[in-house]
């Protein structure tokens, strides 16, 4: 596939962030027009849809953000907090993983076992991303209490306090 001449004079940044818009605007059209019709199963199908799209444009964002090179640090009270929850989520994830297997192995019905795949496939992918996540995206850029007083009363040329307007005037 050759890029049209407008994504080639766009940035990596704007081209990830175009796409995390059309994901977005994808899921608001998708919940609009297909509402189920009257179907729950047909609307709750649908809907995982929906949450994929929506997923995909925060993570086309965040990839815009790094490209941009904004920062995506945290203090480092709030990772061990986002650390906790991950850590808890990735136990259930692999509780939701078994669970899919042995139904799988179970169920004769192929769509079941479709379906049964789709979650097991979708459920494979999440262990990596929280990894990735923690490890490399956010650890990286975890700032500590100290990095903040080290900021506020080292790196900066006042120390914090307001700046000496006399500092610096040669005095007659």
């Amino acid at each position: 596939m050759v890029p049209t001449p407008i994504l080639i004079n766009m940035s990596v940044a704007e081209r990830l962030r175009m796409l995390s818009d059309l994901e977005e605007k994808y899921a608001v059209e998708l919940g609009k027009e297909y509402r189920g019709y009257g179907n729950e199963i047909v609307r709750r199908l649908i809907e995982s849809i929906m949450v994929d799209s929506r997923k995909h444009a925060g993570l086309y964002m965040t990839a815009a953000h790094i490209a941009e090179g904004k920062s995506l640090s945290i203090m480092d009270l709030k990772f061990e907090e986002l650390e906790k929850s991950l850590r808890l989520h990735i136990e259930k994830e692999q509780e939701m993983i078994d669970a899919a297997k042995a139904l799988m192995e179970e169920v004769k019905d192929v769509r079941i076992r479709k379906i049964l795949a789709w979650i097991y496939e979708d459920e494979l992918l999440h262990h990596p991303m929280m990894t990735v996540l923690l490890d490399v995206v956010l650890k990286r850029e975890t700032i500590t209490e100290q990095d903040v007083w080290d900021m506020v009363f080292r790196d900066l040329p006042t120390h914090g306090h307001a700046p000496d307007p006399y500092v610096g005037i040669l005095y007659g």
